[in-house]
């Protein structure tokens, strides 16, 4: 990473920094009430999690609902933008709890393990929780202090209130909280939620099967997790295939309990496949064992599926596994079994060299009619006989003819078969191929497939699924399975499994709530992303159950069952609406220890009052209670700020968070309040690469800003980026911001400085103020959309462009109201972007008196789009045109080392060629047609099918390449008018008028102009290239 170029700019921007910020506390610009008759914007963003400071990660989504806001504000609307802190769930109190053991365990401070990190600064081991702290620049003296999982409520919150106010943060933190029941006033409010909740039956009391920590004996939810986020239980069926006597010399061993019996536990997620099983699959050195599952069964698996399965209730003692023997797979090689439905009495357990044991219970049953692995891993068996040898296999366990089972109308009833062919699959090494071939057999399987065999005959496949495995469970041939869809570790380092737990549990994806959610989604929501809006309609959707109580960790409890604590997603899905009150409660202290303006205590907060407050619900007053006078005021501030207008969060937070924000408002208030929009957006790289502690780049938000100012940061993250792709901070671009903007600064005191004319607008300063216009409509429309990556193209780079365009043209002979014009726009664009620089600029160099952050954001005037087409054109032919003189001069001077042009000759086309006026009816009837249109492709195929191209030669056709890309990059900005067959002006006329202009572009003394098709041109050849709006030139020595 680049250091600061420039300390004494940066130092200057720095001291503006501190001294607005101050100013603005002082003057109390952020704090928001609710004032009738005014329009509002509130803005929300997801509240940090407070085990850490801030970092950069936080800082780049925040800025999206900073940026917002400030805007909004400049708009003339009240504008609330509250922040807080979020301390609910495992993850501080796990924390605590691991330093206060390695404490204990190695001394304060303690003897680590050996250095942290090599000499190229590269990680050596996992940092003890100490180390965490210290890399914070936590003192050494105070870490003692973090054992108590509360002290971490009181440390990081306030430095995070510190971090944002120096960010420049437009935040009210008068409406800022902590939550947990160390916040008196916030608990009363989540426990108000869970009533309602509870009411409506959409939390209740059951058993479900959850991500789970043994280490911390509580549910991980995805905010508990150090790595994980988003995945859930994933079911199997375990078949159990009873294992046939004699048994193998390996597990006579085995001392099963009197009466019980001894199963291999297949896991499959097929089991309408297993009338075709012809053997079990083992890996060849795995580790297996024996293990007992309650008194009359004992599995055959891995030990990691058997710990799933001890929390799942299948273990003689919950959550500890009975093993009763070791072995690895090639040991149990010719072990016959009994298969559920399979048409063979007998199967045999044989070696497959691809088992993955990090899934399911590594014991795999075959199916190789309609599996390409099995019949692969079989095939391989039966043509490689040192194979059988190696491992002691009978070559009749391997020839069991294979059993149709399922028919498809493009595989037939040997998928299997079918398939391996297809994607010519070789053997079971053959992996890219094999997955292709497994993927494609499955989803034809699964969709199209039919039952050809069993009691499901003529059923189709979705059909027979669930009831075969009902079936099997009936039966007692099958259990169910669970274990995570991918390895889950809690921030305790602990690898989770799957329990079955009983636990309260929302009831998201309940049909008439989910369709609640819906119908806001399809109707009245606004996403600013197509993405973001297909990710929550999909979450909404498939969101079920979610495990809302946990028996460990920082909360609320539970009203209805204080034994357990609301988990850390559950408590925080409306407390938008507590911001609109919080002020009046708490003024601003985070932990409620003080009584707010309302001079309410937290007890008075009871269900009663809340229902009054956001629920329009009658309250009978009486000694104690609150006066009808203090929640009125509650009242009226929730009913002016609701709904919340705008939410700001990563991505990550459509599956959970965002998706639950939804359901809940949709629970308490119905229709009325439900949230307005929501943005998303992707990660934050640091020069290119993921930002990481193991990597040495993960940057902190304060020591960012002291690093390259507020305003340098803020104005390099605005070019990040503004989709779900991750956005990039680029240290050097930070650098250069601070030039920048220090630049900016210097180019308003020049023309504070200077004297400029003020007579009429010439045609140069009358395509100035123009673009000045375009810059305001489009740096408008940027905001909107919040794509601030195109409000700094258009609000500084395109604006600085057309400054230098009007040097160019007038040298510093500036109109006075016109310069004046630019720089008052270019500051009030870039307010909410850089709003410290932009105010010194507002208040100190330009003389007004009131803040910039309410300034009235600039209006455009009707943007002359004709003169702007004309000085575009004029721009682009010179800079082609002198491109031209050089080339031709250099390659002139090849041959005449003397040659000099004088005489210059320019050739005008006052028309389109037949083949560019058929391709433009052509792209106009693309538009016409409503047909999508994603880039320049879209044009070119419909061109292609018209036939406009097979008369042409290949100079030609390239030449009507670059005349499509041309016009489809000014149908982007032009829309449809792009394509029109008329020039939108007299270019021949235009040009004639502008000669002197021309001339004095070109640094030439002499200039013919004429027109492309005329006769005796100085140049036919050259005269022909010319097309319309693209003028040629040839020039000559006399």
């Amino acid at each position: 990473m680049s250091e600061q170029k420039s300390n004494a700019k940066r130092d200057e921007l720095m001291d503006i920094q501190e001294k607005y910020q101050k100013l603005w506390e002082e003057e109390k610009q952020y704090e928001s009430n609710a004032e009738e008759g005014k329009d509002k914007y509130m803005v929300c963003f997801p509240f940090p999690y407070m085990n850490g400071k801030l970092h950069l990660g936080h800082a780049f989504s925040l800025t999206k609902a900073e940026f917002m806001a400030r805007y909004q504000r400049m708009k003339g609307k009240n504008v609330l933008f509250p922040f807080s802190f979020h301390c609910t769930g495992m993850p501080i109190q796990a924390a605590a709890e691991k330093l206060e053991k390695q404490l204990k365990e190695h001394g304060n401070p303690p003897t680590l393990p050996g250095p942290l990190r090599n000499e190229k600064g590269e990680l050596l081991r996992s940092p003890t929780q100490y180390e965490n702290l210290i890399a914070m620049d936590i003192p050494a003296d105070e870490i003692k202090n973090f054992t108590d999982p509360y002290f971490w409520l009181e440390y990081f919150p306030p430095l995070a209130r510190t971090d944002l106010r120096g960010f420049g943060a437009a935040v009210d933190f008068r409406r800022s909280f902590i939550t947990t029941d160390a916040n008196p006033y916030f608990d009363q409010f989540v426990r108000w939620q869970f009533t309602h909740l509870l009411e409506q039956k959409k939390a209740v009391f059951g058993s479900r099967h959850s991500i789970f920590s043994p280490k911390d004996k509580n549910i991980c939810a995805d905010h508990d997790r150090s790595k994980g986020e988003g995945v859930k239980p994933k079911e199997y069926t375990i078949v159990k295939l009873k294992v046939q006597k004699p048994y193998v010399p390996t597990l006579e061993n085995v001392k099963l309990p009197d009466g019980a019996e001894l199963y291999f536990a297949a896991a499959t997620l097929r089991p309408e496949t297993m009338y075709g099983q012809t053997n079990c699959w083992l890996a060849p050195e795995g580790k297996y064992g024996a293990y007992q599952i309650n008194d009359k069964d004992v599995f055959v698996m891995t030990e990691r599926s058997a710990r799933n399965l001890a929390f799942q209730k299948y273990s003689p003692k919950e959550g500890e596994i009975t093993c009763l023997g070791e072995f690895e797979g090639k040991d149990l090689f010719g072990t016959a079994l009994n298969a559920p439905f399979s048409a063979y009495e007998s199967i045999y357990v044989l070696p497959m060299m691809n088992i993955d044991l990090s899934k399911t219970t590594g014991v795999v049953t075959s199916v190789p009619s309609d599996s390409p692995d099995d019949l692969a891993a079989y095939r391989d068996l039966q043509k490689k006989p040192k194979l059988r040898e190696k491992y002691g296999l009978k070559e009749e366990w391997v020839n069991l003819p294979l059993v149709p089972i399922i028919r498809t109308d493009a595989a037939g009833d040997m998928a299997a078969e079918f398939y391996l062919k297809k994607f010519k699959v070789g053997s079971q090494n053959d992996r890219q191929k094999l997955e292709q071939a497994h993927d494609a057999c499955y989803k034809d399987g699964f969709y199209s497939g039919v039952m050809i065999i069993g009691e499901c005959e003529g059923k189709s496949v979705q059909e027979a699924k669930p009831l075969l495995r009902k079936k099997l469970m009936d039966d007692n041939l099958a259990i169910p399975y669970f274990e995570p869809e991918e390895t889950v570790i809690a921030r305790s380092g602990e690898t989770c499994v799957v329990a079955l737990t009983p636990q309260w549990f929302l009831t998201y994806g309940e049909e008439k709530w989910r369709d609640e959610v819906l119908d806001h989604l399809n109707n009245t929501f606004h996403s600013y992303s197509q993405m973001t809006l297909d990710e929550l309609k999909f979450t909404a959707g498939w969101l079920h159950e979610w495990g809302c109580s946990r028996e460990f960790g920082l909360g609320t409890r539970l009203p209805s069952d204080e034994k357990y604590v609301i988990e850390s997603l559950s408590d925080s899905t409306i407390y938008m609406a507590y911001y609109t009150i919080a002020h009046m409660l708490q003024d601003g202290v985070l932990n409620g220890s003080k009584i707010g303006p309302s001079g309410l205590k937290p007890e008075q907060m009871t269900p009663e009052v809340f229902d009054y407050i956001f629920l329009e619900k009658k309250f009978e007053q009486g000694e104690g209670k609150p006066s009808f006078e203090t929640l009125d005021k509650m009242k009226a501030e929730f009913e002016y700020w609701y709904p919340f207008d705008l939410r700001v969060s990563a991505k990550d937070l459509i599956k959970n968070h965002l998706t639950m924000c939804l359901y809940n408002h949709s629970a308490i208030w119905g229709k009325k309040y439900m949230p307005g929009s929501i943005f998303a957006n992707g990660y934050i790289m640091v020069d290119g690469e993921k930002m990481s502690k193991s990597q040495g780049n993960f940057l902190m938000m304060k020591e960012t800003v002291s690093k390259y100012t507020a305003d340098a940061v803020r104005f390099t993250l605005a070019q990040g980026g503004d989709t779900h792709s991750d956005a990039n901070f680029e240290c050097e671009g930070a650098n250069a911001a601070i030039l920048t903007i220090h630049s900016f600064m210097e180019l308003i005191k020049f023309v504070k400085d200077g004297q400029f004319r003020n007579d009429e607008k010439n045609d140069e300063d009358l395509v100035f103020d123009a673009r000045i216009n375009l810059a305001i409509k489009n740096s408008t429309k940027a905001y909107d959309e919040m794509k601030y990556r195109e409000l700094i193209k258009d609000g500084y780079y395109e604006m600085q462009s057309a400054l230098s365009a009007y040097r160019i043209a007038v040298g510093d002979d500036f109109h006075q109201g016109v310069i004046e014009r630019f720089i008052e726009v270019q500051t009030l664009l870039l307010a909410p972007i850089i709003p410290h620089s932009a105010e010194y600029i507002w208040r100190e160099l330009l003389g007004n008196k009131e803040t910039v952050t309410r300034a009235a954001f600039p209006v455009a005037n009707e943007v002359d789009e004709l003169l702007l087409t004309k000085a575009d054109y004029m721009q682009d032919a010179l800079h082609s045109l002198r491109k031209t003189i050089q080339n031709d001069t250099k390659n002139i001077c090849k041959k005449n080392k003397e040659f000099s042009p004088n005489r210059f000759y320019l050739y005008i086309a006052t028309t389109y060629n037949d083949a560019q006026n058929s391709v433009l009816e052509v792209m106009r009837e693309v538009v016409k047609s409503g047909a999508p249109i994603e880039n320049v492709g879209s044009f070119m195929k419909p061109i292609k099918k018209s036939g406009v191209l097979k008369k042409m030669n290949k100079r030609e056709g390239k030449q009507i390449n670059a005349f499509v890309a041309e016009r489809f990059n000014v149908f982007e900005k032009k829309g449809i008018a792009a394509f029109e067959s008329n020039a939108p002006f007299d270019e021949l006329a235009f040009m004639r008028e502008k000669k002197e202009l021309v001339m004095k572009g070109l640094k030439c003394d002499h200039l013919d102009i004429f027109e492309a098709t005329s006769d005796n041109l100085p140049d036919d050849n050259r005269a022909k290239r010319a097309q319309m709006l693209k003028p040629t030139m040839s020039i000559a020595q006399e």
